[in-house]
């Protein structure tokens, strides 16, 4: 069911020009993509060039190998709490449509009981893109929070891996 417009171009909400949201392919090479999903590039130390002992290096390895992974997941959990907002966004848009196509079947004219509740059920439904819009910041803040924490975390302890690594080399 489609919605017959009234006018010829739509601008959007206050004159603003609509947008098509650019497709991740366009913004992440090849290579950070898996499993069809992208991924944030952990690309800020090499381990092929660490030495092979077990020693203090490693643990630090190890540790930054673990924020990396919690930093990755909360980009992920942001990903798809974005895809969960943006499906439930259209179906209530697709709701919104389909009550008014209803409206404009009946036609303009005709002020009956029916009609004031299909209007009735587009202003819910406007309630549930703001209840939806709200609860998709309140979680994405908590998640930006923790994700802001630990890319302190792992500001931290590359800190400590140069300074460890600074005092072993004017040791030796």
């Amino acid at each position: 069911m489609e919605l017959a417009p009234t006018k010829k171009s739509f601008n959007g909400p206050n004159g603003i020009e609509l947008y098509i949201p650019m497709d991740l392919k366009y913004m992440y090479s090849a290579e950070n993509r898996i499993n069809g999903r992208y991924t944030w590039s952990n690309s800020s130390y090499d381990t092929n060039n660490q030495p092979a002992d077990y020693g203090l290096e490693h643990l630090m390895l190890q540790r930054q190998d673990l924020i990396f992974s919690k930093i990755d997941m909360l980009y992920s959990e942001i990903y798809e709490r974005r895809k969960i907002k943006e499906a439930n966004l259209y179906r209530i848009n697709l709701d919104q449509c389909c009550f008014k196509n209803m409206i404009y079947a009946r036609g303009d004219h005709l002020w009956d009981k029916n009609r004031l509740e299909l209007e009735h059920n587009i202003i819910d439904l406007e309630q549930d893109k703001r209840r939806e819009e709200s609860s998709y910041f309140r979680d994405i803040s908590f998640i930006r929070k923790e994700l802001r924490e630990s890319l302190i975390e792992k500001k931290e302890e590359e800190q400590k891996a140069n300074l460890l690594m600074n005092q072993q080399e004017e040791s030796t």
